[in-house]
Order: structure tokens, then C-alpha cells, then sequence
């Protein structure tokens, strides 16, 4: 086997080893109940759907071409071009036809409690501005979320 092929084995093994697919909560989450966890949507289908001291915070980058979600204690939070949102049933709006693909491992773990994610997110448009496609997108949304959750911001 070639080296090209051993590198593109080798990246599909580590792909599998990271994610966890179409869970609308992540199903290890029990495990580490103060911990939160990264997912990722398919960008097209949201697309289309809208149509229709301390280590530093864990953080993802913000140009992938993906829509980035956070999952604390039961509840999902999200940026997109209406404003932040937060729901606790796994079955919310995009999950049926864009299922979420969750990180393996928790990202870190917070003692926050959930209302105030709740109004940290409720009060985000307010301290960042609105959604912008770059700069101020559903990546940085989630970034700023693990930030909040680890305690480098209040």
C-alpha cells in the first residue's frame, strides 16, 4: 500500500475514533454529567432547512464548513442568523432532518448552573451583536459558550 493510502486509512480511523454520529444528545453524557460537549451539523442541510492558571476553554475553529451546537446538562445551545437559541428535548427543530454529530469525549466540565448558560445565551446578541457569517457566527457563539461554561468569561 502506498503512503497516500495508509495516510487516508489512517485519517478515517481517527475520524471514527472522535465522533459519535446522529445522537440527538451525546449518548455518554450520563458519564460526565457536569461535563459539555461539542456536535456539528451539516451545513447545507441548515442551509436549507432555514430556507425551510486555568487551561484556556476548550474552543473549535470558526470557518468550518459545519454548524457548530454546545450541549450542557440536558440542554443544546445554538447561534444562527435569527439570534441564539437553547433547547432541552433532543427532538428540537433541525434534529430530524439534520442530525448532530457529537464529539466522543466531553470538551471539559463546568459547575455553571443551566439557567445561567440559559441567560448568558439569552443576553449574547446584547454583549456580541448579531449573527454575522464571519465573525460573530454559530463557531464563535459555541467558543464564547465554553469560554462562559470554563470561567474565563462572566
Amino acid at each position: 500500500m502506498n503512503k497516500i493510502g495508509c495516510l487516508a486509512i489512517m485519517l478515517v480511523i481517527m475520524t471514527v475514533c472522535l465522533v459519535e454520529n446522529d445522537a440527538a444528545f451525546p449518548s455518554n453524557r450520563n458519564s460526565s454529567p457536569d461535563g459539555f460537549w461539542f456536535g456539528t451539523q451539516n451545513l447545507g442541510c441548515m442551509i436549507l432547512l432555514g430556507k425551510k492558571g486555568k487551561r484556556a476553554a476548550p474552543s473549535r475553529g470558526t470557518l468550518d464548513v459545519s454548524h457548530r451546537v454546545i450541549y450542557y446538562r440536558g440542554h443544546v445551545f445554538e447561534q444562527r442568523p435569527g439570534g441564539p437559541l437553547w433547547h432541552n428535548t433532543p427532538e428540537w427543530d433541525s434534529t430530524a432532518k439534520c442530525p448532530v454529530t457529537w464529539e466522543r469525549n466531553a470538551a471539559g466540565r463546568s459547575k455553571r448552573s443551566v439557567q445561567s448558560v440559559i441567560n448568558f445565551t439569552n443576553g449574547y446578541a446584547r454583549r456580541f451583536g448579531g449573527y454575522k457569517l464571519v465573525g460573530n457566527n454559530c463557531h464563535n457563539f459555541a467558543n464564547r459558550v465554553s469560554q462562559f461554561l470554563s470561567g474565563e468569561l462572566n
